[in-house]
């Protein structure tokens, strides 16, 4: 049996940080395992790529929810990276943070240490911002982030329509505040996506104490009484142990973390019986707490013709790819969604509970060519998250087969809360293409319609249509809590040696995509590990900059 220091099950954007970090200390042999292949295909760098890769199985673990009533019993669709990279190489590359409220309740519920003046120094030591350092950002961390620079005219339109809706311009929702309409702030260096592996796991590798064993699907956690020792994974159908001297650090991700823990006899006793499982640690909360940003669509026929349908005429499209690939440069290098907005579904929101993403492109745009293929009608579209949902789900085996999916639930729409915020949300997207400033742009309505109007018929469109946006988190819940699934240095509670750093951890969901917050969390937790201590505290608003966070 190999033996190595620590194990890192899963190189997805914990996983690259955590084997980024922690392999700093030269003495340690690391051993990263990765489920998926390599993320060498050129479809994972090209930013435009990511309309091909986002439901390819090569790439995708593409989880599907269990029948809900109040989603119309429709198996929701969850892509989640299989590749090296893991969500990081196969995203929107959305660069967000959250807003700093959402770290302040964190601390208020007993996460002592992670307030927005806590967690801000690790955002900033990941980043290496465009503009800069300066008091928010970063400038010299490994993920490079900068704003989307697409030229269009529903692009313009948009930003424009902030002030006629009591909106600001905001140049920097990671900065002094989030409310407001923005270009979206994306992680890409040259024109080329940074995902974690970009970003942490490939200089690690160079530094010659990190080992990546790819394909390499780990079924369960070797364990001695309550300490993990190792995993077993399977690789071309051989199965193979492999010992840590260390510990062991799952980064499996929002819902194969659970799953492992689970299939490993590590949580609710009588579930893992029923499973048919042993159960070695009987931890409740394991697979409960599931969380994501539910998300509704509106689409508009365009007007005018569109900029992206023409670019994606096939000899052009190769020749945007090629430039993409070689140069960094062109349509290719830029992501398909190059707009957002933070606002409230009422006034009596303390913070934004709804952020909007607006594509210049129609929902079903294709590539064409004359005599082979139409292009899709020209249009563009928008798309509403609910940030802050009540609802909490639940993962859970479907089998003690490690190959099978696990039973995903999502509780969406589970609280009339959790409704209106959603049809506000439409309500709101309407009144952006009915601006004064998408005049001569903005044609008939394809989704939902204009017919649909009374509130009753935006529920039945919201129950019929609500989707995810992607942002799984929760099952594996950090806290001070014997309730909670790992205490605040990420182990696992009942076991030794063995810890979780991933999605799954964080307790409730964040103001925005996520990725950004889970990258901090590794890099804060990577301290923890190395038993470092954390960065100073540090909070621009207690310091006298002038602050409206609203």
């Amino acid at each position: 049996m190999s033996s190595y220091h620590t194990i890192i099950v899963g190189a997805g954007s914990a996983g690259c940080v955590l084997a980024g970090r922690l392999g700093e200390d030269r003495d340690k042999r690391i051993l990263v395992l990765e489920a998926g292949g390599n993320d060498s295909h050129y479809l994972l760098s090209v930013p435009l790529g990511v309309a091909k890769v986002w439901n390819n199985e090569k790439f995708n673990w593409s989880y599907k929810t269990e029948p809900e009533p109040a989603t119309a019993n429709r198996n929701i669709y969850i892509p989640r990276g299989k590749v090296v990279g893991g969500s990081s190489s196969i995203n929107m590359m959305a660069y967000v943070r959250g807003h700093r409220d959402d770290y302040d309740r964190w601390q208020r519920n007993g996460l002592d240490g992670w307030s927005y003046a806590h967690v801000l120094p690790y955002f900033r030591r990941a980043e290496c911002f465009e503009d800069g350092e300066n008091l928010y950002r970063g400038g010299n961390g490994p993920l490079h982030v900068h704003r989307g620079r697409a030229v269009d005219p529903v692009n313009d339109a948009f930003l424009g329509a902030a002030p006629e809706l009591g909106y600001a311009v905001n140049d920097d929702y990671n900065g002094v505040e989030q409310s407001g309409f923005a270009r979206a702030q994306f992680t890409s260096r040259a024109g080329r996506r940074c995902s974690a592996s970009v970003a942490y796991l490939r200089p690690a590798l160079a530094r010659g104490n990190v080992t990546l064993v790819t394909r390499a699907h780990v079924i369960r956690i070797l364990m001695e009484g309550t300490r993990a020792v190792g995993v077993e994974y399977v690789r071309n159908g051989r199965r193979v142990e492999v010992r840590a001297d260390a510990e062991v650090i799952l980064a499996g991700g929002a819902i194969n973390s659970p799953q492992l823990l689970m299939l490993s006899g590590i949580g609710p006793a009588a579930h893992l019986e029923k499973a048919g499982v042993a159960a070695r640690v009987d931890l409740a909360a394991v697979g409960q707490n599931h969380q994501d940003h539910p998300a509704v669509r509106i689409a508009y026929d365009l007007a005018v013709p569109s900029k992206v349908s023409a670019q994606l005429r096939l000899d052009r499209l190769a020749l945007s790819m090629a430039r993409a690939w070689c140069f960094g440069t062109g349509f290719a290098s830029e992501p398909p969604s190059g707009m957002t907005a933070f606002f409230k579904s009422d006034a009596g929101q303390p913070i934004p509970d709804l952020q909007l993403f607006c594509v210049n492109a129609a929902l079903r745009a294709n590539e064409w060519f004359p005599g082979w293929r139409a292009p899709a009608p020209d249009g563009f579209s928008m798309r509403v998250c609910h940030l802050r949902p009540e609802g909490r789900g639940s993962i859970e085996l479907a089998s003690n087969d490690p190959f099978v999916a696990p039973r995903i639930r999502t509780n969406f729409l589970s609280t009339p809360a959790d409704r209106l915020a959603l049809r506000e949300s439409i309500k709101f997207a309407r009144s952006i293409a009915a601006s004064g400033a998408f005049k001569g742009l903005s044609g008939v309505e394809t989704a939902p319609g204009p017919t649909v109007r009374s509130d009753a018929e935006i529920d039945a469109y919201i129950s019929q249509t609500v989707d995810t946006i992607y942002h799984p988190l929760g099952a594996c819940r950090m806290g001070s809590d014997d309730g909670s699934v790992v205490d605040m240095q990420f182990r696992v509670r009942g076991t030794e040696a063995l810890r979780v750093v991933d999605a799954s951890v964080m307790p409730d969901l964040v103001g925005g995509n996520i990725n950004a917050a889970v990258i901090m969390v590794a890099e804060k937790a990577s301290d923890v590990i190395r038993g470092l201590p954390p960065l100073p505290a540090s909070d621009p608003a207690q310091v006298g900059e002038k602050q409206r966070f609203s």
